[in-house]
């Protein structure tokens, strides 16, 4: 309830069927000659309008949810895509005579994987400024604002080569970027001579670039402006003959038309705020639907962790103690699965081998 009161461009809305119904009240008490005849003209009205719109915010609704579930599972995937990206060049080496030129490599595009989960979100959201894209969160402030470490701040070449290609749009320059690195990795040689590899990476790029035109298809279509028009004119007119309706129930007609306002208002106003899960929330309270925030920036740290070990620790060579087993009772450990003696007599099979 509380969310669609704080939407106050709308729910300011929900005063005036009260206010109405009192005005309703105190014409019909006061005016002896009060045409009667109005009271089952309206009625009519009032009734088809309900069934009306009923079933016309109940679409909207459904609408609204499609397009947040879809919104979400394409941004997953886009960020799943990035990160896939990062893997397959992490899993790549150079001869040592190149390695200083091939970490620089690797270093931008590190830095571009982590700006664009962030340049995809606030390019449907209300538009990228380029000194503002965020590469790596380094917490929030007590009311929830967002310290982040910028682009230009991390590494300066990416910023200005973004920035110079603005103009086709901040997420397209992120991807020209990308595949700028890409050729400096293929003229590195570092794919030798197995251009499956090259062809794998680039197809990762497309699959970037795939998901972020999915979400284009989605959210770059507007409604006609002639139906929301019609649709509000409609909602305001409802809201007004509503309480006419009620006058019977004399002033407890106020509260009466303020809680249906709320649900025919409240279907409207959540309809037009979960559609659109690229929406900023409250990041220290509960979300009130889902949106892609959470996963830009679950999808920004996976990649500087992978990065980071990728330095640090690397993919290969590794030396990892296994779990010591003193003091453990090997009879409370997973033995062989119920089911396997009766399968081992039925189907005459030795099973007494086999290790679980």
């Amino acid at each position: 309830m509380f969310y669609i009161l704080r939407s106050y461009r709308q729910s300011w809305l929900l005063l005036v069927p009260a206010i109405v119904a009192a005005v309703f009240v105190s014409i019909k008490d006061n005016i002896d000659d009060w045409p009667d005849f109005l009271d089952e003209s309206i009625a009519t009205v009032i009734g088809a309008a309900t069934g009306l719109l009923g079933f016309i915010l109940s679409l909207n609704l459904n609408t609204a949810l499609s397009r947040n579930a879809e919104g979400n599972a394409n941004f997953n995937a886009f960020c799943g895509d990035v990160l896939a990206f990062g893997m397959f060049v992490c899993g790549l080496t150079v001869d040592n005579k190149d390695e200083d030129d091939f970490k620089r490599v690797k270093s931008n595009i590190r830095d571009l994987l982590l700006a664009a989960p962030q340049v995809c979100k606030y390019t449907f959201r209300k538009g990228v400024d380029v000194d503002l894209i965020p590469v790596r969160l380094k917490g929030r402030t007590s009311d929830g604002k967002r310290m982040s470490e910028k682009l230009y701040e991390r590494n300066k070449e990416m910023y200005c080569l973004v920035k110079e290609y603005y103009d086709i749009g901040a997420m397209e320059a992120i991807m020209l970027a990308l595949g700028n690195e890409m050729q400096n990795l293929t003229a590195m040689k570092v794919f030798g001579d197995n251009n499956a590899f090259h062809m794998s990476l680039i197809g990762k790029w497309e699959n970037i670039y795939s998901s972020y035109g999915n979400l284009g298809n989605i959210f770059g279509y507007k409604f006609p402006a002639v139906l929301d028009w019609m649709l509000d004119i409609c909602l305001g007119i409802y809201l007004i003959l509503m309480p006419y309706g009620l006058v019977e129930a004399k002033y407890h007609s106020i509260w009466l038309s303020f809680i249906v306002a709320y649900f025919f208002l409240g279907l409207h106003i959540v309809a037009g705020q979960i559609g659109d899960p690229f929406q900023p929330g409250n990041p220290n309270g509960k979300s009130q639907y889902a949106t892609v925030g959470a996963a830009a920036e679950a999808a920004q740290r996976a990649v500087e962790s992978l990065f980071q070990k990728d330095t640090t620790i690397g993919l290969d060579n590794l030396n990892c103690d296994t779990p010591k087993l003193e003091g453990v009772d090997l009879n409370e450990l997973p033995g062989r699965p119920s089911g396997m003696e009766k399968l081992s007599r039925e189907r005459r099979i030795e099973v007494n081998n086999i290790k679980y």
